[in-house]
């Protein structure tokens, strides 16, 4: 059976395969001319930028790991938004171009051009242009004239500004974007220059259709386990290299998009919306002696859903699966385990109908 936890994961999940759908949120109560401060990555917003008033504040995950703050003029002529989400994937060229993608494709704008960008810049008190950020004219259908979106990193927090307007011209704009930044209070820290994300030089080709892998239960939970601390550990190596380099794989819809690592052939993440909600499709590493089935030759693959909170997997396949598999698993609630990747409670929890008869 699954748990009420795992229940309330699978339905927060299937709605961000929905395009277009609203997060949930809470309401973040602010004293009038009270600044908000981020309380894990320090970044401190006024109650006015750039000229404008606050107008709301929203709680998207758990312990102010996904916010956003707005500022409107009345008849939101002059639109402000500022989000803060952990980083627990990706890169700051992937998520930008996350953002662009939403942009691009809201109604809104009706069909809106790009004017300026993608390009890099220096977000105040940076000395490396580590942040991105692009210009649009909307379309003559729209009350918008110009929107943009700029995005950059602090410690393990990813910071996004998007801005529109009805009056201001392109140059405009960015020179608006670039005071508002200005209002933001940042810690110093220490980045490293990024690029705009370019295309894979071709698509993943996904050879026969992936099934659940004939594996225990109970294997498929030690497994996945310890193919997680792998590719924790892996992880951390890499960073302490050289920054991983991430190619655009395809589009599977507005929001859901594939990227790789260095063109992989065998791994992917299957971006979900523009907050850092994804999903890691890999071979899953089994150490040999250890691990069950270590002594097969049998390539398996994990499926992991990662949201800014938590770590959910879904039943190991036999081969790589394709995005529409990936989708199939999340919706049919596929769910082998899950845990909170953030704050005390670092317990798995097992989904118990793995094991029924």
């Amino acid at each position: 059976m699954l748990s009420r936890f795992l229940r309330q994961t699978t339905v927060a999940v299937c709605a961000l395969l929905l395009p277009g759908t609203a997060l949930a949120q809470q309401v973040i109560e602010l004293e009038a001319g009270e600044a908000f401060t981020h309380p894990h990555s320090g970044v401190v917003i006024p109650a006015i930028l750039g000229g404008n008033p606050r107008t709301a504040a929203y709680v998207y995950a758990e312990d102010f790991l996904d916010i956003g703050v707005n500022f409107e003029t009345e008849g939101a002529a002059q639109a402000l938004s500022v989000y803060i989400f952990r980083n627990t994937n990706g890169s700051v060229p992937l998520w930008f171009a996350q953002a662009q993608s939403v942009v691009e494709g809201r109604d809104a704008y009706d069909d809106p051009q790009l004017v300026a960008g993608p390009e890099a810049f220096n977000p105040p008190g940076q000395l490396n242009a580590s942040g991105l950020r692009a210009i649009y004219e909307a379309g003559r259908r729209s009350p918008t004239r110009t929107t943009g979106v700029a995005l950059f990193a602090v410690g393990d927090w990813y910071v996004k500004l998007r801005a529109s307007s009805a009056t201001r011209t392109p140059d405009g704009l960015q020179h608006w974007m670039e005071s508002v930044l200005a209002e933001l209070t940042l810690p110093a820290q220490e980045t490293s220059p990024v690029a705009p994300i370019a295309d894979c030089p071709e698509p993943l080709r996904f050879r026969g259709r992936a099934r659940d892998a004939q594996v225990d239960p109970a294997d498929a939970v030690v497994n996945r386990m310890l193919s997680g601390m792998l590719s924790s550990a892996a992880a951390v190596q890499r960073i302490e290299q050289l920054p991983t380099v991430w190619c655009r794989d395809t589009e599977v819809t507005l929001g859901q998009v594939v990227y790789r690592t260095e063109a992989s052939r065998d791994s992917y993440l299957f971006a979900l919306g523009d907050n850092g909600n994804a999903v890691r499709v890999a071979q899953e590493l089994r150490l040999d002696g250890i691990s069950p089935g270590s002594d097969d030759d049998q390539r398996r693959y994990s499926v992991e859903l990662i949201t800014a909170g938590r770590s959910i997997n879904y039943v190991t396949q036999d081969r790589l699966p394709s995005p529409q598999r990936v989708i199939e698993l999340v919706e049919a609630d596929r769910v082998i385990s899950a845990a909170n990747t953030w704050g005390n409670d670092r317990a798995i929890e097992v989904n118990s109908g793995l094991f029924s008869d």
